[in-house]
């Protein structure tokens, strides 16, 4: 066992020095040659020279270019927001097989969970909710599947306010998963993984011309896992299946229909945290490995997705792209878990939740836009203008009130719960509940070059949103009644951006942004009423660097958002009948401030790395510290280096500040018996979790991996005071791959 590692600022001025100073001996030192990159559409303009915008066969921790913050396609010195990628090669080296997993190696990024079942995504003190597909919106109330990422080419993520690309504002971030493409040349690839806790993991990937001389190409992905778990009576299995066809319609015009279904079956999910202190007011101590659900409980995902995009050239590079998404997510499965109470000294006093999750979600995205270079005054300069608009549709059917029988919630040992039953069915027939959230919006966006040096990102959305509900519920009587339908609408929603930026030398450029934020919200209080609109503003500003061909980004950026309004979890009321999950408004003047600093990208011939460094401090109304559970300083390091023609070897390093949040603790007992409570501070202090990986190639088909996440087996919370309890992190895992490629 090793208690946490505290890391001091030391740490991170250190590992910046490292990557400078490794920087400055590269400078001179010749680079190999980009492997070739397949075509990939949505590129109108590919301005990086050593990369493109495609990661796959690179062996790069970066990109060429990207499209998430602008939808102009600019290298990421060229942007003027903070970005981060996770290309194939690195999601490979550490083996980031969902988005969670991904999403904790992103500087800036906090990953957190609620529960077994539910992941959350922060950045720049809010979390993030504007997720994206292929550029796609992704329109989902959050993205409830946390991703296989098996079937991406890279995720792009960036921190602040994206209006523009992403309709309604939100400063905390967009994360744009891009799939995987057909190859022009017949490519196959296959493995098998084992590891701790009886994980296993199988995948095949093949891709390639398929008609026409070519013309025709495809590529399918087919992966499943099976794992068991460090939390007891816990256990997992997803299928995986992706699809996609490409024709060269003429030489000008590209078509890509697609199809991904992932289904992530579930046993012992839990619905909570779990208690951080006993009874009689101590710490409660439980098994890293505890979980108080009952073996059956349940909380599965399915979500499947179509898709198609065409891709037109034109005269003079411009091109005209059109894209369409649908996707559908459904959940049916009956959760039991001991998630309120205080543990007593014979492993009593826990009382479960329990619900029956069942509906479905259903969304469509279509987007149509016009790009490219033009003259004016006698520069070049870029220019996009499109339409698109989104649309979700929520569903449930009525549920009747459960019928459990006497002490069923009851839990008389929180240590054994195979003897819990079933509950009854409580689906009807009839529908339970409908709702609709739909956005139309146009925008236009361009970057023109003043002067050799001096370059302004500008643009606009304007559009509306709209949302609808309606619900139906038991009376007294036990007959069906209609309750009023709910709608709300925001017509003439403008969204500006504006960016500033200026070359200072051919490799470094400063840089700095504005936009607005406006973001209606779906979130409802207690009393079942919506909270009013997120609205507020985003300033940036940061300095750039692109080395080594483009095969090296740096940057820095300073922060600064205010928001009115923004949604928190209230915590302090227990879940609905429903499962129904309450808010409360964060109030005005919310402010975030705050430092992020990043390298990414080859240091030198052989050797990837990224190292970021973050500072976040959220401010509310009265200047008091909010968001304690989001550290205000976190690391991450990580890197490979080949070390010899078949020998790769490399490790990770996540290290972030102290966090907190009030919750209550049993101070005494009434009269009556019951428990006491007093405000207090649960907190986990600083810590640090360490890894390492290993690959070596036997020849140019067959590869083996060792991957140990968390080596030091570093014991921490990821989240605390959640419902008055912890989440743990996970133990020290190992892993075995085995992989072989044509």
């Amino acid at each position: 066992m090793f208690a946490p590692i505290t890391r001091s600022m030391t740490l991170t001025l250190g590992l910046c020095g490292t990557a400078c100073s490794a920087v400055a001996l590269a400078d001179n030192e010749p680079l190999p040659d980009a492997a070739p990159q397949a075509l990939e559409l949505g590129s109108t303009n590919v301005s990086a020279q050593g990369l493109g915008s495609t990661t796959e066969n690179t062996g790069s921790y970066t990109t060429g270019s990207m499209s998430t913050a602008t939808r102009l396609n600019l290298s990421i010195k060229d942007t003027p927001q903070s970005m981060s990628v996770l290309t194939r090669q690195q999601l490979d080296d550490f083996q980031l097989d969902n988005l969670s997993e991904a999403m904790g190696q992103v500087t800036g990024v906090v990953v957190q969970r609620n529960d077994s079942e539910r992941p959350t995504y922060n950045s720049r003190g809010y979390a993030i909710d504007n997720f994206q597909i292929d550029g796609m919106l992704n329109t989902f109330a959050g993205l409830k599947s946390d991703s296989d990422t098996i079937i991406y080419d890279r995720i792009e993520v960036v921190r602040g306010a994206t209006g523009l690309t992403t309709g309604a504002g939100d400063p905390s971030g967009t994360i744009n998963m891009m799939r995987k493409r057909p190859t022009h040349e017949l490519a196959v690839k296959t493995g098998l993984r084992g590891g701790s806790y009886d994980n296993y993991y199988s995948y095949v990937d093949v891709g390639g011309p398929l008609a026409f001389d070519g013309r025709l190409r495809g590529r399918s992905v087919l992966a499943y896992r099976d794992a068991h778990s460090f939390r007891d009576r816990y256990q997992t299995q997803r299928e995986v299946a992706y699809g996609i066809l490409e024709g060269d319609l003429s030489d000008d015009t590209v078509l890509a229909v697609g199809y991904d279904y992932q289904n992530k079956h579930v046993q012992g999910a839990s619905w909570g945290t779990v208690p951080y202190w006993n009874a009689s007011g101590g710490k409660a101590k439980l098994p890293r490995s505890n979980n108080i659900s009952a073996p059956w409980s349940s909380w599965p995902l399915k979500d499947e997705t179509v898709f198609a995009t065409l891709d037109q050239r034109l005269g003079g590079d411009w091109h005209l792209k059109a894209a369409y998404t649908y996707r559908q997510s459904e959940t049916d499965g009956k959760v039991y878990f001991g998630g309120q109470g205080f543990p007593e000294a014979d492993r009593s006093g826990m009382n479960a939740w329990v619900s029956h999750f069942i509906g479905d979600e259903k969304m469509r995205a279509a987007d149509l836009n016009l790009g490219g270079p033009f003259a004016l005054l006698g520069r070049e300069h870029e220019f996009m203008i499109g339409y698109g608009e989104s649309q979700r549709r929520n569903s449930a059917p009525l549920k009747r009130p459960l019928d459990l029988p006497p002490g069923y919630t009851t839990i008389p040992d929180w240590k054994y719960l195979g003897g819990v039953d079933k509950f009854a069915d409580t689906v009807t027939n009839l529908d339970g509940s409908r709702d609709t959230t739909q956005q139309n919006a146009g925008y236009v966006a361009t970057r023109l070059n003043v002067t050799d040096a001096l370059h302004l990102v500008l643009g606009s959305r304007y559009g509306s949103w709209k949302v609808t509900g309606r619900s139906w519920a038991f009376d007294a009587a036990g007959q069906v009644v209609e309750n009023p339908r709910s709608s709300r609408t925001h017509n003439d929603v403008w969204t500006p951006y504006a960016g500033v930026l200026y070359d200072i030398t051919d490799q470094y450029t400063v840089y700095a942004s504005y936009t607005d934020i406006f973001k209606p919200q779906n979130y409802k209080d207690v009393d079942d009423k919506y909270l009013e609109p997120v609205v507020g503003s985003n300033y940036e500003v940061g300095l750039k660097g692109s080395l080594l061909d483009e095969r090296l980004n740096l940057s820095t950026a300073v922060f600064r958002s205010k928001q009115d309004n923004v949604a928190e979890v209230d915590d302090s009321i227990p879940v609905g009948p429903n499962g129904e999950q309450y808010y409360k408004s964060g109030g005005k003047g919310n402010t975030v401030e705050g430092f992020e600093a990043e390298v990414a990208g080859e240091v030198m011939a052989g050797w990837n790395m990224t190292l970021g460094y973050s500072y976040t401090h959220s401010l509310d109304a009265e200047h008091k510290r909010r968001n304690t559970t989001q550290p205000l300083n976190m690391v991450r390091w990580n890197s490979s280096y080949r070390v010899m023609d078949r020998l790769t070897v490399g490790g990770s390093v996540d290290w972030q500040s102290d966090i907190y949040r009030s919750g209550n603790r049993p101070v005494g007992r009434g009269s009556d018996g019951r428990i006491i409570t007093a405000p207090a501070d649960i907190r986990q202090r600083s810590y640090t979790v360490v890894g390492l990986m290993s690959r070596y190639e036997f020849d140019e088909h067959l590869s083996a991996s060792l991957n140990v996440k968390n080596l030091l087996d570093t014991r921490y919370y990821n989240n605390v005071g959640f419902y008055n309890g912890v989440y743990w992190g996970d133990p020290r895992t190992l892993t075995v791959s085995l992989d072989w490629r044509l």
